[in-house]
């Protein structure tokens, strides 16, 4: 009637918009996607970006990172592959659009926050909260939010568990970019404490 030992993916629970806390919304939008309120699902500053990074670096086999909107993020998550090239691109732009015209910003970010992976096998903000910080992401702070905002980028290398140093470093940066976006104040920043978060307990290791 216990449970002895999960293994596999976790989902946590589904968090509806109105529930997520804001400074999560916040943290998510500045590192990710700062004109995600303003641009129609692909982000015309970062296309015009991909496509000066393509004609520069033609035959080089370099590929940009970070130039996918999280309306971009969320067709690639739900309807397409990681597996990087051309085509695979110009559909996850095509859905983007067709997904801003189907729903509004609030439930494509409720969709995001809900799908996206963080590392330690946990997809979405309360699978994350509750590996990494062991309470549902409804009570997440500003410091904790930041930490996991800081994840999406590269999960393994800024994993608390695996190297708290980096996921620090990355979360002070989340932080900065929230000021710069105006979501914080620099008070309100200095204020938090990524460093102090107390991390959930390692889970006991099982042998039967």
């Amino acid at each position: 009637g216990t449970v002895i030992v999960s293994l596999g993916p976790s989902y946590g629970e589904w968090i509806e918009y109105d529930k997520i806390p804001e400074p999560m919304r916040d943290a998510m939008v500045a590192i990710e996607d700062r004109r995600f309120r303003s641009h129609w699902g692909v982000d015309p500053v970062a296309l015009m970006r991909i496509t000066k990074f393509a004609i520069d670096n033609r035959g080089t086999g370099r590929r940009l990172q970070g130039a996918s909107t999280i309306t971009q993020q969320v067709a690639r998550t739900i309807f397409l592959s990681n597996k990087y090239d051309v085509g695979r691109k110009f559909r996850e732009m095509i859905l983007a659009l067709a997904l801003e015209r189907k729903f509004t910003k609030d439930q494509i970010l409720e969709l995001y926050l809900n799908k996206v992976y963080f590392g330690g096998g946990a997809y979405g903000i309360d699978a994350a909260s509750r590996t990494f910080f062991g309470h549902p992401a409804t009570n997440l702070t500003l410091s904790e939010a930041a930490v996991i905002a800081g994840l999406v980028k590269a999960p393994s290398r800024y994993s608390p568990t695996a190297d708290a140093q980096a996921a620090v470093g990355r979360a002070s940066v989340v932080l900065d970019v929230m000021v710069e976006t105006g979501a914080l104040t620099a008070a309100e920043a200095a204020a938090a404490s990524p460093a102090q978060v107390k991390l959930a307990a390692a889970p006991k290791q099982n042998s039967v």
